[in-house]
């Protein structure tokens, strides 16, 4: 059986009295694709935050890479690769800035990026606007950065919040 990367029992979070996670349990095992799926204020995007140790649980288990997000949070988040709901890019910079920059922030390598750069642009299919400014990009190919940003630092586990966006 494979690897867990991800185990939660009995995840809660609770807003005062709105519970928006509710007792949840789920496994992730390496290699595996998992959806969260359900109507608005369901409580996926809190489950996420809770995953990428932005936000603590108020009762049940998680275990995240084999760590608590509570405990680890730090060492978590290097982990993992983040494609937000939103996107939130640098307009101003162009496409091979913003993938560079956000490189650097995991302390990665100049050269490391170059490469990983040049191997994600073709990835998401932009080598043709490496040079263009972020808010010149229409909303697909914005969408298409926003991943292969994610990607940059080579992560154990990729997170989407609204794939379908």
């Amino acid at each position: 059986m494979p690897e867990s990367l991800i185990i939660a029992r009995g995840l809660t979070k609770k807003f005062g009295d709105f519970t928006a996670v509710d007792a949840i349990d789920f496994d992730v095992a390496k290699g595996e694709s998992f959806g969260l799926l359900g109507p608005n204020g369901a409580g996926k995007s809190t489950t996420m935050r809770i995953i990428a140790a932005t936000s603590q649980r108020t009762s049940g288990t998680i275990t995240v890479l084999d760590r608590d997000p509570e405990e680890h949070g730090p060492q978590i988040r290097a982990h993992l690769g983040v494609v937000p709901q939103q996107d939130n890019l640098d307009g101003e910079l162009t496409v091979t800035e913003n993938l560079f920059i956000y490189g650097r922030y995991f302390g990665l390598s100049k050269k490391f990026i170059r490469a990983k750069v040049e191997e994600l642009l073709e990835f998401a299919q932009l080598e043709e606007k490496r040079d263009a400014k972020v808010d010149a990009l229409s909303g697909g190919m914005k969408r298409r950065l926003t991943i292969a940003r994610a990607l940059i630092s080579e992560p154990d586990i990729l997170m989407l919040d609204e794939p379908t966006t």
